[in-house]
């Protein structure tokens, strides 16, 4: 026995099973197979249709993010600068009210400084009225009680 002789026999059965197997397969596997193949690339170009309708919105929805911050952005600084305008309009007006009640306050200590000074005056007056009096009365010895006497001291104290 050769290793590699050719056998017609042998040739014969092995081309016949290969053809009755290739038409089995042909006829009954091939045709679900070749199914299943279409079905799975339907299925893959739907996922990938799919895919790129999530991608293209996913892009949409970005572009619509980022419209979306820039509007925030834009009204929180709008906010920020009229909430600082604002702030300084009432920090001028709370100075302007200050000054004026600062001045008011002034205004008043100063008028009460002069009411004061007058009542202190007027008094140191009729101090001094009753000391030129008393001083008058014990160096000439001549009394002057009379209330003609003191009310002509007392305006020549105010000419003073």
């Amino acid at each position: 026995m050769e290793l590699f002789a050719i056998e017609p026999g042998l040739a014969i059965w092995t081309w016949l099973s290969f053809g009755l197997l290739f038409f089995i397969l042909w006829k009954f596997l091939l045709p679900s197979l070749l199914k299943s193949i279409r079905d799975r690339e339907k299925t893959i170009a739907g996922a990938v249709d799919n895919a790129r309708e999530i991608q293209e919105r996913l892009d949409e929805i970005k572009k619509e993010e980022a419209e979306i911050l820039v509007k925030a952005r834009t009204q929180a600084d709008k906010v920020l600068s009229d909430t600082r305008k604002e702030a300084e309009v009432l920090k001028s007006r709370l100075l302007a009210k200050a000054e004026e009640e600062a001045e008011a306050i002034v205004s008043r200590a100063k008028i009460k400084a002069v009411e004061e000074r007058e009542v202190l005056l007027q008094a140191l007056q009729e101090e001094l009225a009753d000391f030129v009096c008393d001083a008058s009365e014990k160096v000439t010895g001549v009394s002057f009680t009379s209330e003609k006497d003191r009310k002509m001291v007392k305006e020549m104290a105010q000419t003073l």
